[in-house]
C-alpha cells in the first residue's frame, strides 16, 4: 500500500515556534464516542515539531500526560530551544488542546560529528512475522481509528515474566522513523493482560536510526506493578535486527483489568 501523508505531520502555526496538528481518525483511539488522541502520536507531533523548527534530527524526548484529549479537534504545539550546545540542542515544548495545557515534553536534537555507530543491544531469536497468525480482531478496534493503521503478529508472551515480543507494521506503508516509532512506543500497556486499558503518565523515546517501510520487532520487559501503576521499557528491532529505538513509560494501572483475547 502506498503511504499517505502521516497522520501526525504537523503544518506552522500563527506564531514562531508554533505548530498545529489537525487531529484526523488514524490519530485517536478508545471508545466509540469518546476518542482521544493517542499520547504516542501526540509525542510524534512533537518530536516533527521540534525537528522542523531546529532543522536537527531527534536524539530522545519524554512528554507528561497531563490532562485529557477526548474530542480534540486539532493540537497547538508550542517549542524552543532552551539549553545545549553548538551541536546537540536541548529542547521543550507545550502542547495544548482548546487553549488548555494537556502534555509537556523535553527533548535533545542534533548529533555529535564524526562518530563511530556500535550496537550493543542484539535482537532476540523469536519466529519472524510471516511464520505468525494475526491476531483476533480487536474489539476496541475502529475502521478508521490507530488501531486499523497497524499490523501486529505476536512473537513472545510471558505473563508471569513480564515479557512480550511483537512485531508491527504500518498498513499505509510509513517508514519507521522517530515518529512512527513513538507511535509505536506508545503500546506498552499491551503487554500484560492486568495493564491493557491503563492510562499512561508518561513515555520516552531514545533514537537511533530510521528504516524503511517493513515490520518492526518490539521487545517489551516490564519492571514491576506498584502502588497502582506499571512501569517498563522496550527495545524496538528492524526485520534486520538493527537497533532502531528504545522506550519507557509509566502507567496507571486500569482499576479493572481489561478482558481482551490474547494475541495469536
Amino acid at each position: 500500500m502506498t503511504a499517505r501523508v502521516p497522520f501526525w505531520r504537523v503544518v506552522p502555526g500563527a506564531r514562531e515556534g508554533e505548530y498545529i496538528l489537525p487531529v484526523t481518525p488514524p490519530a485517536t483511539a478508545g471508545p466509540e464516542g469518546a476518542p482521544h488522541v493517542m499520547g504516542g502520536v501526540s509525542l510524534a507531533a512533537a518530536i516533527d515539531a521540534m525537528q522542523l523548527e531546529s532543522g536537527q534530527g531527534i536524539l530522545w524526548a519524554t512528554i507528561q500526560f497531563l490532562a485529557p484529549t477526548q474530542h480534540a479537534e486539532e493540537l497547538t504545539i508550542s517549542c524552543e530551544q532552551c539549553g545545549g550546545g553548538q551541536s546537540i540542542g536541548q529542547w521543550q515544548a507545550v502542547i495544548r488542546s482548546a487553549g488548555r495545557e494537556v502534555q509537556r515534553v523535553a527533548a535533545a536534537l542534533g548529533a555529535r560529528e564524526p562518530s563511530q555507530p556500535r550496537q550493543f543491544a542484539m535482537m532476540p531469536d523469536v519466529p519472524g512475522p510471516g511464520s505468525l497468525a494475526a491476531p483476533p480482531v480487536d474489539p476496541l478496534a475502529e475502521d478508521t481509528g490507530l488501531l486499523a493503521e497497524v499490523e501486529r503478529r505476536t512473537a513472545l508472551q510471558d505473563s508471569e515474566q513480564g515479557i512480550d515480543a511483537v512485531w508491527t507494521r504500518s498498513r499505509s506503508g510509513f517508514a519507521n522513523d522517530a515518529g512512527w516509532l513513538a507511535i509505536l512506543s506508545d503500546f506498552l500497556l499491551g503487554a500484560h493482560p492486568q495493564s491493557r486499558g491503563g492510562s499512561s503518565l508518561d513515555a520516552t523515546l531514545r533514537f537511533f536510526r530510521p528504516a524503511p517501510a517493513g515490520w518492526v520487532l518490539s521487545v517489551t520487559q516490564l519492571a514491576a506493578f506498584e502502588r497502582g501503576t506499571v512501569s517498563g521499557q522496550a527495545r524496538h528491532f528492524a526485520e534486520d535486527g538493527t537497533l532502531l529505538a528504545i522506550s519507557s513509560q509509566t502507567s496507571v494501572l486500569p482499576r479493572i483489568p481489561m478482558a481482551m483475547p490474547d494475541s495469536a
